[in-house]
């Protein structure tokens, strides 16, 4: 199953390995979403995982997906990190340093 990033977001947020669990449960965040851009996205990714054939590949895919948003959000903040560090770099360089 192909997913955006925004889903992969709200499953790894909302999700559990319990696949009925998680479409309930994205179902009431779907009635309790505020705009209808986010109702629409919580609404149509519980409908993806509440197909039939979903109940067989869903437990593994849970698990695959906590895996790779794991190492996303640890890119995501060595990103942060780095621009932080060459933010506050800026600036510390005499008149030797500048063209």
């Amino acid at each position: 199953m192909t997913m955006t990033i925004f889903e992969k977001k709200v499953l790894y947020a909302f999700g559990c390995p319990n696949r009925d669990a998680t479409v309930e449960r994205l179902h009431m965040i779907a009635v309790l979403a505020p705009d209808c851009e986010t109702k629409k996205l919580f609404f149509n990714l519980a409908v993806k995982l509440s197909a039939d054939c979903a109940g067989r590949w869903y437990p593994c895919f849970f698990r695959t997906l906590r895996e790779e948003m794991a190492i996303y959000y640890e890119a995501e903040l060595t990103m942060k990190l780095a621009e932080v560090s060459t933010y506050d770099m800026e600036g510390r360089y005499g008149k030797a340093d500048q063209v």
